[in-house]
């Protein structure tokens, strides 16, 4: 009989505790799903472009579950001084204007009406590779070439170049230097450039997350001849010199007009009127 009354003590204590934890056990088979872009937790956002993370309950749920956004080990809360690039509502995350620093680990978590966790996902958030070239570019015939692809991304593209349809690859003439990112090839250097190698270039990148290579629009690439700058300076010469010899000529010319004219007034015409000027003088006196 005691023995009876202790397993029945026992068994309301259990039963208890049951009760006190079934809430959490039947929060815990509640199913999260997560909006990502490429397998298991990863999602991509475009440079200054809008992203958006959410996370939703499979089935019907409590209306007062509460969702919690986190960023690494901070929880994130709509910007009060930038209200417009971050905002967090309710299962929903916003970033407006998307940047490498957006990049990283976030996680929704959800917890109950009496803030008791239940569960969470997380996103692996990267930026997909931003890849931009000049749209024309000029060097001069003999010397080195330094063309720049503005590259960035996270996690940080690998480069690969382009001329025409030929894939570039380190040579004699072409070699490869990181950006001030410190993004492997991404700055092509043709040492020297020569009249073959005026066309058009093309840069591309991928990581980890992006496997299709986003690839630059073209940059054209003029060559000048070496002597170019020269031809213009000689012309300016040239047409000094003209100028100079078209002054000289007028100059002389109207020089001898001048000596020409004043010879005629010194004439025999011109000493016999004064001649007749001083005989009537006289004859008077």
């Amino acid at each position: 009989m005691c023995w009876n009354s202790l397993s029945l003590v026992v068994y309301s204590v259990v039963f208890c505790a049951l009760l006190d934890f079934a809430p959490s056990r039947v929060l815990a088979q509640i199913i999260i799903k997560a909006n990502y872009d490429y397998g298991e937790k990863y999602k991509l956002g475009e440079y200054k472009g809008k992203l958006g993370l959410t996370c939703n309950i499979e089935g019907n749920h409590d209306p007062k579950y509460i969702w919690k956004w986190f960023k690494g080990d901070n929880q994130i809360t709509t910007d009060s001084e930038d209200p417009h690039h971050i905002d967090v509502s309710a299962n929903t995350l916003t970033v407006s204007r998307f940047v490498e620093n957006d990049a990283g680990l976030y996680t929704c978590k959800l917890f109950n009406a009496n803030n008791a966790y239940i569960d969470k996902k997380e996103f692996n958030v990267a930026l997909k590779p931003y890849i931009k070239l000049p749209k024309t570019a000029t060097f001069i015939e003999g010397e080195k070439m330094e063309l720049e692809c503005i590259a960035f991304g996270v996690p940080p593209p690998e480069i690969s170049w382009k001329f025409e349809n030929t894939t570039l690859v380190p040579s004699e003439q072409v070699s490869f230097l990181p950006n001030k990112r410190n993004i492997s090839n991404a700055i092509l250097v043709l040492n020297p450039i020569t009249m073959k190698n005026r066309g058009n270039f093309y840069c591309s990148g991928k990581n980890a997350v992006v496997f299709d290579p986003v690839v630059s629009g073209a940059s054209y690439v003029r060559i000048k001849d070496k002597m170019a700058a020269l031809w213009p300076f000689l012309g300016i010469c040239a047409e000094v010199i003209i100028l100079c010899l078209i002054i000289f000529i007028y100059e002389k010319k109207r020089n001898k007009a001048e000596f020409e004219e004043s010879d005629t007034d010194q004439g025999p015409e011109t000493n016999n009127a004064n001649d007749h000027s001083g005989s009537d003088v006289r004859h008077r006196k």
